[in-house]
C-alpha cells in the first residue's frame, strides 16, 4: 500500500502576501515577527524567537486598516523552518474574524492576491 504524502495539502482558503507586523507569546517563548502570508485559517511568519510544533501562542496583528490589533487567544503552530512558521488560527470570536476578512477584503480589492482562489482550483479524481 502506498504510503500518503504528508509534505502536500490541498488548500481550500486563500493565502495573500503581505508584510504586517506581529508580535507572539507561547508558554516558553515571545517574540515579534512579520506575517508574510495570511489567510482566513492561518498565516506565515517570520519571527525573530524560535517556537516549537504544536506550540500554542496568543498572538497580536498589527492591522493596517485597523487601529485595533487583530488579537488571537489561541494560535497552533503548525510546522517550523528555521525561524519561519506557520500557524493555524483557533476558533475566533465574532469580531476578531469580521477584522480578519476586513483585511483579506481589502487585500483583494487592492489587487495583493495574483492567483485564483483556492477554491476555484479544478481537481480531477484519479482514473479508476
Amino acid at each position: 500500500m502506498k504510503k500518503p504524502n504528508k509534505r502536500f495539502a490541498l488548500r481550500i482558503y486563500s493565502r495573500y502576501p503581505v508584510q504586517i507586523s506581529m508580535i507572539y507569546l507561547g508558554q516558553d517563548s515571545a517574540g515579534e515577527g512579520i506575517v508574510q502570508e495570511v489567510s482566513l485559517v492561518g498565516c506565515r511568519v517570520l519571527g525573530n524567537y524560535p517556537v516549537v510544533a504544536g506550540e500554542t501562542l496568543n498572538v497580536r496583528i498589527a492591522l493596517p486598516n485597523s487601529p485595533r490589533p487583530l488579537i488571537i487567544e489561541q494560535a497552533t503552530v503548525q510546522w517550523v523552518k528555521g525561524l519561519e512558521f506557520g500557524i493555524a488560527f483557533g476558533r475566533l470570536a465574532k469580531r476578531e474574524a469580521d477584522q480578519l476578512q476586513r483585511l483579506l477584503d481589502a487585500l483583494l480589492e487592492a489587487g495583493s492576491y495574483s492567483g485564483r482562489p483556492a477554491g476555484s482550483l479544478s481537481v480531477k479524481p484519479p482514473a479508476a
